[in-house]
Parts: structure tokens; C-alpha cells; sequence
């Protein structure tokens, strides 16, 4: 009797914790999740529809965890393909979690996140004009000290 109650209570106390292993952590879902929490207010700020990409993702800052940026567009509400604006939110890796630390500054050219290897986010640069999709240049860019560089 006594071997039944302390197996039960085994099971009992290990539940959690196998619930816990089934759910895994991602950083991608986390980081859209926060994202799309936070849209209606840029939205509003911008009287504009914002558009996200998915995630890019990858260790930005050396810690050896995914981090994660998420990049949109804004267009006009009422319509239409014209870009009035765009940026990127960057999401640390926390370990248990994800934290928006920042954005990607203003560059006085367009461009979109293609991917992150070695601590290098690679961008490509696009001509800022319809259709939106002649390949200019690739670009690099590195988080230093809470905020985006480009590098050469």
C-alpha cells in the first residue's frame, strides 16, 4: 500500500514537468506572437495597414540562443501598393522567453532581412519603387551595443 500511495505521488509531482517538455519554446512563434500584440498600435500611429514578414532569425547578439527580427511594411488604409514606411522589431532570446530590445534604424534606402549566420544579419537592398522587386545590393548589418549597424 505504502509503494501505491508513493508512486501516485511521483506521478503526481512529474506531471508538470512532462507538460512542460511537450510544449516546446520558439523563438519564431514567441517572437510573432509579441508582434502581432503590438501591430494595432503601429498602425494606429501610422493611420497605416502594416504588413509583417516572417521571422528571420538566428544569434544576433553572441549568447549562442535564436534571436529573431521581424520586418513589415506599411501601406496606406485605404488601399493601393505604395510603401509609406517600414522597419524592423528586434527580439532578444531570453532563454525562456522573448524581449523586443529595439528596432532596425531609419536607412536612406529599402530593403528587406534575408538571413543571419556568425552574428552578420544579411540584408538585400531593393530599388524603392513599384514592383518593388529589382535586386540592388546585398547589405550587412551587426548588433553592437543595443543597436543595428551596417557594416562593410
Amino acid at each position: 500500500m505504502f509503494f501505491v500511495v508513493r508512486l501516485s505521488f511521483v506521478v503526481i509531482m512529474a506531471m508538470p514537468v512532462m507538460v512542460l517538455a511537450q510544449q516546446k519554446f520558439s523563438p519564431k512563434d514567441e517572437s510573432l506572437k509579441l508582434f502581432n500584440k503590438y501591430k494595432p498600435v503601429i498602425e494606429k500611429r501610422h493611420e497605416a495597414i502594416v504588413d509583417p514578414s516572417g521571422p528571420v532569425s538566428g544569434d544576433i547578439n553572441g549568447d549562442g540562443k535564436e534571436d529573431c527580427i521581424i520586418s513589415f511594411i506599411m501601406y496606406p488604409q485605404d488601399g493601393g501598393n505604395l510603401h509609406i514606411g517600414s522597419g524592423s522589431a528586434i527580439y532578444l532570446n531570453t532563454g525562456t522567453g522573448m524581449k523586443v530590445v529595439g528596432a532596425f534604424p531609419e536607412f536612406k534606402f529599402c530593403y528587406y532581412l534575408d538571413h543571419i549566420r556568425d552574428q552578420i544579419i544579411f540584408g538585400k537592398e531593393y530599388e524603392c519603387a513599384p514592383p518593388y522587386n529589382k535586386f540592388i545590393q546585398t547589405r550587412k548589418f551587426k548588433y553592437v551595443n543595443g543597436k543595428i549597424m551596417e557594416i562593410h
